[in-house]
């Protein structure tokens, strides 16, 4: 995700604020700090759809999600809308861009993002599914959802937080999301961030990685007391602002050449987000 939303033209720029998604233009978030992960995962109630902490349990809405990560709230269910025919032409013709790989998947959609520069309803409906498959789920094998799917119903697809697989521990889901929200929703007294609507304007890669790591260290990691509900006022007022931008300054190692589209989840391992 990150690396499709920079270096955009002014014209997409404008195609994905007339969509509601003008936040994940620069997406700030490379990768998640793979301790983190696999604790919020690991935390994690899909029949509940609870982020289960040792001071108490944070309820995932569709308000949450929007607050993480900004993505547009609408009262249109996918089941209302029309559906296309998996020979529709236009789903032929959307298809037809990744004819050289083997599946679609996440890796292959940014690839034709940054390849391209229309700011047509091709790009679009790659945007929507790339960020469907990224911040919402993809399947078994990494692909993303296709057939009746294709045309992207994003704001369905992140609304399914995803599953846990027992055998091999694997995760599909919105892994950003859970670590946003459980960062946003502790309070870490050593490493205080002006909190922000969608919070990942606020905790990018540099901040996420400081603080998990303060934590490790503290042995305080799940542990921390909860915030009260976002004041909005928060923003405007620097109260409980970050002492020290230089973390939001730090040069990141260069990307390891391996991405992974489906995330597991190596305890201590950063997690390449696509």
């Amino acid at each position: 995700m990150s690396d499709a939303m920079l270096g955009l033209t002014e014209m997409r720029k404008k195609c994905l604020k007339d969509i509601g998604f003008k936040r994940f233009i620069n997406f700030p978030i490379t990768e998640l700090p793979g301790a983190l992960l696999y604790y919020v995962v690991d935390k994690f109630h899909p029949t509940s759809m609870e982020l289960r902490l040792e001071k108490g349990s944070i309820k995932i809405t569709k308000q949450r999600i929007h607050d993480m990560i900004g993505v547009p709230t609408g009262k249109t269910k996918l089941e209302d809308l029309e559906q296309r025919d998996p020979d529709d032409p236009f789903i032929v013709e959307w298809e037809s861009q990744y004819s050289n790989v083997a599946k679609i998947t996440p890796a292959a959609i940014s690839m034709e993002i940054t390849s391209t520069f229309d700011a047509d309803f091709i790009f679009t409906i790659n945007f929507l599914t790339l960020f469907a498959s990224t911040m919402g789920t993809v399947d078994n094998g990494a692909k993303i959802l296709t057939g009746a799917d294709t045309y992207c119903n994003a704001y369905e697809q992140v609304g399914i937080i995803g599953k846990k697989v027992k055998k091999g521990d694997f995760y599909y889901g919105p892994a950003t999301f859970l670590c946003l929200l459980y960062l946003d929703s502790t309070n870490f007294p050593q490493f205080q961030v002006m909190r922000h609507r969608p919070a990942m304007r606020r905790l990018n890669t540099q901040a996420m990685r400081k603080r998990i790591g303060m934590e490790i260290k503290e042995n305080c990691l799940g542990k921390l007391e909860h915030h009260e509900e976002f004041d909005p006022e928060e923003e405007q007022s620097g109260l409980n602002f970050y002492k020290g931008m230089d973390v939001y300054n730090e040069p990141l190692p260069p990307k390891r050449p391996e991405t992974k589209d489906v995330t597991f989840l190596p305890y201590n391992e950063p997690i390449l987000i696509n």
